[in-house]
Formats: C-alpha cells, sequence, structure tokens
C-alpha cells in the first residue's frame, strides 16, 4: 500500500506556483492516504470524506488553520465538521500540516488509535462530533464564548446535507442570528446523497438558501471543489461582520475517484454503494493508480521539478497491498 510521506507536503508548500495548483497536490496526496487509511482499517467512511476533502484542505490549509504552537491559544480560528464519519480525510490533512505523525494515521479504528469519529484526545481535533444535528449548535456555543470572553477568532463548521433534516439544525440557525453571534461560518457538504440514497427521496430540502436567509444569515452557493471559488467565498465572507455566514458547497460524493464518484454510480445504481466500508485489492491499486496519474499529469503540464512517486517501479503498485510503501 502507498503513503504519502509529509515531506512532500512540505515540498508541495515551498513550490513556487499558485495556492490553488498547491491545494490540488495536496487534496490528491491526501486522499490517497485517506484510502490507505481505511483500506489498512478495513472499514472508514470513504465517500463522504472525498467529497469533503477539497473543503478541508482549503479551509485548514490556506484559511483558518493555525501553527501548531498555536492549537491550545484561546485566540485561535476553530474548524470541526459536524459530520464526524468523514474524519479520514480530516486526520489525512491534519498529517499534511504534521499535526499527526505517520503512525497516527496508520492505526485509523484500531486500539490505541485513531477513533472512527473524532474525539478531543487526539491533536488537532476541536470537537467530538458524529451525532448529527448537533455542530451548528456546539459552533454557536464556542462563538458565544469568544465573544463573552473577549477573546478572537472565528469558528467555521462543516455539516451533511442529510444532516439538515435535523430539527436542531434550524433551531441553532435561528437562534444564531438573533442573538447576533456573527463570527460563525456554516458549510454544507452538499453532495446530494445521505448514506446510500438521494437527499431529495429521503426529505427534500428544496430552496436551502432562501430558508437560511430568512433565518438573517448571509448565504453563498459555490462548487465545493474549485479552489478559486471557494477562495472567492471566505473573501465575500471576510467583509461581512453583522450576519452569521453559511456557504452551499456542491460536491460530489466520491470525488477524484472515477469509479466511486456518486454522479457515475447512480446512473447505472439505485443506491450509492460506497458510503462505508473498505476497497477490495483490486479496486485500491486501481484507485491509487488514478490519483498517481493525475498527480503526475499535473505536475508534467506545469513543469514541476517534483514528484512524489518516481521510486515506484511500473506495476509495483499491483503488488504493493500487503506491504506498505511510504513515498
Amino acid at each position: 500500500m502507498i503513503v504519502s510521506s509529509y515531506k512532500y507536503f512540505e515540498k508541495i508548500r515551498k513550490l513556487k506556483i499558485n495556492d490553488y495548483l498547491k491545494a490540488e497536490f495536496i487534496s490528491d496526496l491526501c486522499r490517497i492516504n485517506t484510502l490507505t487509511m481505511i483500506k489498512i482499517a478495513g472499514s472508514g467512511h470513504i465517500g463522504t470524506s472525498m467529497s469533503a476533502m477539497d473543503l478541508f484542505v482549503w479551509i485548514k490549509h490556506f484559511e483558518y488553520h493555525n501553527k501548531l504552537k498555536n492549537l491550545k491559544s484561546k485566540n485561535r480560528n476553530i474548524f470541526f465538521s459536524s459530520k464526524g464519519h468523514d474524519v479520514p480525510a480530516l486526520y489525512s490533512v491534519l498529517y499534511s500540516l504534521g499535526v499527526l505523525k505517520l503512525n497516527d494515521i496508520l492505526k485509523l479504528r484500531k486500539i490505541d488509535g485513531l477513533d472512527g469519529h473524532p474525539d478531543l484526545s487526539i491533536k488537532g481535533i476541536e470537537a467530538n462530533t458524529g451525532s448529527l444535528g448537533m455542530g451548528i449548535s456546539k459552533a454557536k456555543g464556542i462563538c458565544w464564548a469568544k465573544n463573552k470572553l473577549g477573546h478572537k477568532g472565528s469558528v467555521v463548521v462543516l455539516t451533511g446535507d442529510g444532516e439538515f433534516q435535523e430539527g436542531q439544525i434550524f433551531e441553532s440557525l435561528q437562534t444564531t442570528s438573533h442573538q447576533n453571534i456573527n463570527n460563525l461560518i456554516v458549510i454544507i457538504d452538499h453532495n446530494k446523497i445521505q448514506s446510500s440514497q438521494y437527499v431529495k427521496n429521503i426529505i427534500d430540502l428544496r430552496d436551502l438558501k432562501r430558508k437560511v436567509e430568512a433565518f438573517g444569515w448571509h448565504v453563498e452557493r459555490c462548487d465545493g471543489h474549485s479552489f478559486s471559488k471557494i477562495d472567492q467565498v471566505f473573501k465575500k465572507f471576510e467583509k461581512i461582520k453583522n450576519k452569521p455566514k453559511l456557504l452551499i458547497a456542491d460536491t460530489i460524493k466520491g470525488k477524484g475517484l472515477n469509479k466511486i464518484e456518486h454522479t457515475k454510480v447512480m446512473k447505472k445504481n439505485k443506491y450509492y454503494n460506497w458510503h462505508s466500508g473498505a476497497p477490495s485489492d483490486k479496486e485500491y491499486n486501481e484507485m491509487i493508480k488514478e490519483i498517481i496519474s493525475r498527480i503526475k499529469k499535473k505536475i508534467s503540464k506545469n513543469r514541476l521539478n517534483f514528484d512524489p512517486f518516481e521510486k515506484i517501479e511500473k506495476n509495483k503498485l499491483i503488488k504493493s497491498y500487503k506491504s506498505l510503501d511510504i513515498h
């Protein structure tokens, strides 16, 4: 199996390329590590990890990440995901930042390893999550405390779209605005699939933008896989001081892996079958090779002297799932 080494994330950060291209490289390397973590564990939530990955990368690397020494600062920016089952992606991003170590991410869902849902005992995790519907309430409470105590920093919370069927979500939306808590940003990972079916077939959210705006929020919508568009939205948010903010990020469940992207899977199947579970050996190798091929094309196109997989011999990957290769 393949793991992208932390040293390559450091190299990417030093490359003389724009932040959007850096983010593309970082996301793909994190996708490799997430796949390997889930493969070793034998279980995990692949689809939602991949749909949220680009949002995690942009927020943690280019928007609201705090340096390691500031992780406990009362004035730090805070980010967490309410739908905690996407934590394999978050762990891989925390590893890419040097917050978690290699040994940590290789022990997903194992005794004395990383929990299958976020837990405050893990470095870099800001909230225990996974019980759906509670994330905005938690984030609102943290914002309220910051304001009450005179502490700086914003709070960003990611939610799922199926999660927006929970009643507590709407209670938190209306009280946030009513209490003038304006240092909160909510992002909906709107991948249109909850578990194995379309959200609209379970409980249709309909015009979500108008609903949230009716509670006094400023709402934007964009492609949740376009770093330039995500960046543009956050720049807008920085100028809005008198309202809480919400981004509806249109995403694809399984993004970055052709075999499991819901836009392709659901053309042939009634149910999305990649919500959770580990890929087979054959599937794992196909997915890893797809990502590596995409990375190599970007390297060639941009004429970069950088290749995290230069030592992988031809066809070695076919046999490598029984061992671990660090690149």
